[in-house]
Formats: structure tokens, C-alpha cells, sequence
């Protein structure tokens, strides 16, 4: 395998998703679905709250502001790739018609 091979190998969106967050590269990739993960996530903390809040109303509150909270961050994130994504396209916009000025 060359090494332009092995750059479209390494082209992973989670890779990317990692760099651009937190500046690492992740090591294991999910391959699970975006739904899986979501519903595994989602599973998890209602579980955990139904555990700790047996009372209903208690429960409906805290996961009311739980999502509320990751509505706010889906919103937020979805902005900042947004942002990203046409940051990137400028850049491959420039650096064709660099290219293709040149020939």
C-alpha cells in the first residue's frame, strides 16, 4: 500500500471527530451505527436515573433538564461542525484552484 492509499485508509470521520475535540486520535473506532449509540447512551442514563429516582415526577424533572442539556450541546456542536465543514471546503476550494491555475 502506498502512501496515498494509507492517507484514504486513515480518513475516518471518528478519527477526525477526535482531533478536531480533543486533539488525539481515538483508538478504536465505534462501529456501531449512530442510532445504536445514541440508544446504548440513552439506556444507560435513564436506567441509572430510574434506579436513583423512583418517584416520578423526580424522574421526569431531571431527565427534562438532562435533555435539555444535550439538546443544547447537539445544537451548539452541530453549529461548530457546520463552521468547521465550510472552513474545510474553502480550503479545498482554494487549494484546487491553486492547482488548477497552475497547469
Amino acid at each position: 500500500m502506498n502512501y496515498i492509499d494509507e492517507i484514504f485508509f486513515r480518513a475516518d470521520l471518528q478519527q477526525i471527530r477526535e482531533f478536531l475535540l480533543h486533539g488525539t486520535e481515538e483508538l478504536r473506532p465505534d462501529p456501531r451505527t449512530y442510532k445504536e449509540r445514541l440508544e446504548s447512551a440513552q439506556k444507560r442514563v435513564t436506567g441509572r436515573l430510574r434506579e436513583e429516582f423512583h418517584d416520578i415526577e423526580e424522574y421526569e424533572e431531571i431527565t427534562g433538564l438532562l435533555f435539555e442539556y444535550a439538546n443544547t450541546l447537539e445544537a451548539v456542536y452541530m453549529e461548530i461542525g457546520l463552521q468547521a465543514g465550510g472552513i474545510l471546503a474553502a480550503q479545498t476550494a482554494q487549494n484546487l484552484k491553486t492547482t488548477f491555475e497552475k497547469k
